[in-house]
C-alpha cells in the first residue's frame, strides 16, 4: 500500500514540471501577430500547406520582428528538434530575435520528422473500415 501512496504523491507533484513546458499555440493564432490583409493572407496559406513542428513554430512565434518570424519559420521547416533544448529556447523571453534563431539551430535533431502522408507511409496504416 505504502509504495502505491507514494508513486500517487510523484505523480503529483510531476504536474507542475510538465505544465512548463512549452505549449504549442494554435496554428492560426501565428497570423494574429500580422496587420495587413495581404501578410496574414500569406500567413494562412503557408501553414496549411508547409510542414513545420508546432513547438518549434511556437519559439518563432516569439521572435519579436515579422522578418525574423519568417527566417525563423524557413529554418524549421521539414525539421525535426530536440525537446528539451527547444523548451530552453522558449524558456529565454528575454532572447533577442538572433538568440532565439541559434537557439533553434542548436535543437535541431538528427532524426527525420515523421510523414502523415498515405504515399509515404508504405502501406503502414490502413484506412479504417467501420462495418455495421
Amino acid at each position: 500500500m505504502k509504495p502505491t501512496i507514494l508513486n500517487s504523491i510523484f505523480l503529483v507533484a510531476l504536474i507542475p514540471l510538465i505544465a512548463l513546458a512549452i505549449e504549442p499555440t494554435n496554428p492560426q493564432g501565428f497570423c494574429d501577430r500580422f496587420i495587413s490583409e495581404k501578410d496574414i493572407q500569406l500567413c494562412q496559406e503557408k501553414i496549411k500547406k508547409e510542414y513545420v513542428d508546432w513547438y518549434a513554430a511556437t519559439v518563432c512565434n516569439l521572435q519579436k520582428e515579422d522578418p525574423a518570424f519568417w527566417t525563423c519559420w524557413e529554418s524549421i521547416k521539414n525539421q525535426a528538434f530536440n525537446p528539451a533544448q527547444l523548451d530552453q529556447c522558449g524558456e529565454g523571453k528575454d532572447l533577442n530575435d538572433l538568440e532565439r534563431q541559434h537557439c533553434l539551430d542548436g535543437a535541431k535533431s538528427t532524426r527525420t520528422p515523421a510523414d502523415d502522408s498515405p504515399k509515404k507511409a508504405n502501406g503502414l496504416f490502413q484506412p479504417l473500415k467501420i462495418s455495421k
